[in-house]
C-alpha cells in the first residue's frame, strides 16, 4: 500500500503524524480522539480500494472531509478549512480515491506545513453538465508560486469522465477548478 504508489493519498508520513496527533488528543478530549481514529481507519480502508471500484462524488467528498479533519488536528491553528457543497447526490461515478490525492498534493506542493497562516476553501457544486470541484488556498505572507502538475492524479479519470482543469495564481492565493462531466 505504501511503496507501490509514491504519490499515495495516505503516505506513511501522514499516517504517523496523524496517529501522533491523535495520541496527544487522547489526553485532552477522548471523544474527539476516538472520532479522529475512526476517520483515519475509514481513510485507510478507502485507500485499500484505490481506483479499484467506482464511487460517487459524495463518497469522495466524505473521505476528503475526514482527511482534512486529520490535517486540521495536525496543523492546529496554521490552517482554516472551509467546506461548501459537500452533500451532492449520486450524480457522477468516479474511480475511488481520485479527488483525495488532489487535495493532498495541493497541501504538499504549496507547503502548508511550513506556512503559519493557511485558509483552504473547498467547494463542490453541480453545473449544467456535471460537477465543479474547486480548491482555493490562501497563504500569508505569500504563496509558493507555480502551477501544480496533477497529470498522475487525473490519469485514472481517463475513460471514466470528461474533465477540464484550470489553475490561477496570485501572490497570496492558488485556485484550482476541476470540472467533471459524464462521457
Amino acid at each position: 500500500m505504501f511503496n507501490k504508489q509514491p504519490d499515495s493519498a495516505l503516505n506513511p508520513h501522514f499516517i504517523f503524524n496523524s496517529m501522533n496527533a491523535i495520541r496527544y488528543t487522547i489526553f485532552q478530549d477522548q471523544d474527539k480522539a476516538s472520532e479522529l481514529l475512526s476517520e483515519l481507519a475509514h481513510l485507510l480502508r478507502y485507500k485499500l480500494s484505490d481506483g479499484k471500484i467506482a464511487t460517487s462524488v459524495q463518497n469522495e467528498l466524505s473521505h476528503i472531509t475526514q482527511y482534512l479533519s486529520l490535517e486540521q488536528l495536525r496543523l492546529e491553528e496554521r490552517i482554516t478549512v472551509k467546506l461548501d457543497g459537500m452533500h451532492l447526490g449520486e450524480y457522477l461515478k468516479l474511480p475511488s480515491s481520485v479527488l483525495l490525492p488532489i487535495v493532498e498534493k495541493l497541501l504538499h506542493e504549496k507547503d502548508v506545513y511550513s506556512v503559519f497562516e493557511n485558509t483552504l476553501n473547498l467547494t463542490c457544486s453541480t453545473t449544467n453538465s456535471g460537477i465543479l470541484f474547486s480548491l482555493c488556498l490562501e497563504q500569508a505572507p505569500k504563496l509558493k508560486q507555480g502551477d501544480i502538475d496533477f497529470s498522475n492524479e487525473l490519469s485514472s479519470l481517463d475513460g471514466a469522465v470528461k474533465y477540464t482543469l484550470k489553475q490561477e495564481l496570485t501572490i497570496n492565493s492558488y485556485k484550482m477548478e476541476l470540472e467533471l462531466n459524464k462521457l
